[in-house]
């Protein structure tokens, strides 16, 4: 029997061979767990790292507050801010003998600062305006001081404590508001006969074109009426309280709906049915209000409670216009009977730019440019 003999170097180089191979597969496999490894390790570091990042960010975007609880984004505010107690003294501590005006949403009184300057303080309703609302009003104040217009009402501070008062500072209009001006029958009218109601009416289209148009952004007012169109010591009208809907929250000029939630939600009456049942906004409710504003100075109605049957005004108006002078005479304000005898092209005139701007469909209203054009024009008439 023959047995071949290999001999010990064959089988030394096919041991060491297979040694070779079996240190090789296993080195290569390390290295593939090695780089596994490194690959999680470092995500998880870079996203550790991130993480990092966005917390350092955050806490160096959060508003800081100082030690008597006011955010530190306000100490830039051209808009002086004003102490309570300077308030409580201008207001003889907000006195119910001081009060110029009250709502759900605010209370306005009248005041005299030291230096003897006249104000109107608004303080609003911690109700309505709760202290998630904090950082949009201040970012609102910022914004109502940067509008400056001879016809609108000029915001002059804040008064904020954190917990107990927030309130804006505004000029003070020797002469009222335009709603006691066509409602109250204390008030002498005799100085408002067709020519100067259609001059109050120019001055409100341009601060309202101001408003809408001419100024850095586009700005709603969502709750125009004669309350909030207020007369200076010349008889000047200014339109007041724009920046309420703002501070709620309402503010989309692009159309887009606001939430139903908002404590906001405008007068009744005066109120364009987009915004009423869908809370859209766009200038165009504006310029329903003013329409309406329009009608109520011309006829001393009021927009609601009007019959038993709940006709609107504006319906009202159109059916008066359908019926000739004669049913033009018997809409019109008394006090502007000689008037309405001798212009009533004029008031009609006026009656159905007012129709216009109250259409159902804000896109078949005009805009504020067109109506203060309009306006223009039959002021030149009267």
């Amino acid at each position: 029997m023959f047995v071949k003999w290999c001999g010990p170097c064959h089988v030394s180089r096919e041991l060491g061979s297979y040694l070779f191979t079996t240190q090789s597969n296993h080195s290569h496999q390390i290295s593939r767990k090695a780089v596994f490894i490194f690959a999680i390790t470092g995500s998880l570091a870079l996203l550790l790292v991130l993480m990092l990042g966005v917390l350092c960010y955050c806490r160096v975007r959060k508003p800081k507050v100082n030690e008597s609880g006011e955010p530190k984004y306000t100490q830039a505010f051209p808009l002086k801010r004003f102490d309570r107690k300077e308030l409580e003294s201008a207001t003889d501590g907000f006195s119910e003998s001081n009060i110029l005006g009250i709502s759900s949403l605010s209370t306005v009184y009248k005041g005299k600062l030291a230096d003897g300057k006249m104000i109107a303080v608004k303080t609003l309703n911690f109700i309505e305006f709760s202290e998630e609302s904090d950082k949009s009003f201040y970012q609102e104040m910022n914004t109502l001081a940067k509008l400056r217009h001879r016809n609108l009402v000029k915001v002059v501070g804040y008064g904020w404590e954190s917990g107990k008062l927030k309130a804006l500072v505004l000029e003070y209009m020797e002469n009222g508001n335009l709603d006691k001006i066509i409602h109250d029958t204390r008030i002498d009218r005799t100085r408002f006969d067709l020519s100067e109601r259609v001059d109050v009416l120019v001055l409100v289209s341009r601060g309202l074109v101001y408003l809408h148009s001419e100024n850095d952004f586009t700005m709603v007012h969502c709750d125009l009426k004669p309350s909030n169109i207020l007369l200076d010591e010349k008889w000047n009208a200014h339109v007041s309280d724009f920046g309420t809907a703002r501070i709620l929250g309402v503010h989309n000029q692009d159309g887009s709906s606001v939430s139903s939630a908002s404590a906001f939600q405008g007068t009744i009456g005066y109120l364009a049915p987009e915004f009423a049942y869908m809370r859209k906004v766009t200038t165009k409710v504006d310029i329903f209000s003013f329409g309406i504003v329009m009608m109520e100075f011309i006829t001393r109605k009021r927009p609601t409670g009007l019959t038993e049957d709940d006709i609107t005004l504006p319906q009202l108006i159109e059916q008066s216009l359908s019926n000739g002078i004669n049913g033009l005479i018997e809409i019109v304000d008394p006090d502007l009977a000689s008037d309405s005898s001798t212009k009533h092209d004029v008031v009609e005139q006026i009656l159905q730019l007012a129709l216009c701007c109250t259409r159902s469909d804000p896109d078949d209203r005009p805009d504020m440019n067109e109506i203060l054009s309009s306006l223009t024009k039959i002021s030149k008439k009267v």
